[in-house]
């Protein structure tokens, strides 16, 4: 029998280790290890959930910073440009009206101006309408669209 498994089959090793390992602090070592592991176990979780936090802080410090600096400002240029849009809205209704007022004026005044003065219209022609007015001023005056 080899001398490795001559050590292992007597009674007087396995004696030997256990006392050894009893009174050599043996066993202090393994309940030692067992509670070092436990309590680094515990810092680990702790550690980790100290890192959650913080990294959770900074998310939230990223988002308000986010949100102060940059859609806030955007909120209130958007704001901004929507009252313009509407002012100008308003501005254009106007324009039209006004437009359709003085145009329905000059269809009104054109029969008395020729009954009164029947020359005056060969002497002042009536001016042409821009192209670039034609269709806001007079729709149904452009060549190939039909008004509904």
């Amino acid at each position: 029998m080899p001398p490795f498994q001559q050590l292992f089959a007597s009674s007087e090793f396995w004696s030997t280790l256990i006392l050894a390992l009893v009174s050599g602090g043996g066993l202090g070592g393994v309940v030692t290890l067992i509670a070092t592991r436990n309590r680094t176990r515990a810092e680990t979780e702790h550690e980790s959930a100290e890192a959650d936090k913080l990294a959770t802080e900074a998310a939230h410090q990223a988002v308000t910073i986010l949100t102060d600096s940059v859609i806030r400002p955007l909120r209130e240029q958007v704001d901004l440009q929507e009252a313009q849009i509407d002012h100008l809205e308003k501005q254009q209704e106007r324009y039209f009206v006004a437009t359709g007022y003085i145009r329905s004026l000059c269809h009104w005044l054109d029969p008395a101006v020729r009954a009164m003065e029947p020359d005056y219209m060969a002497q002042h022609p009536k001016p042409a309408l821009p192209d670039v007015l034609r269709e806001q001023i007079a729709p149904e005056t452009i060549k190939g669209k039909e008004t509904p």
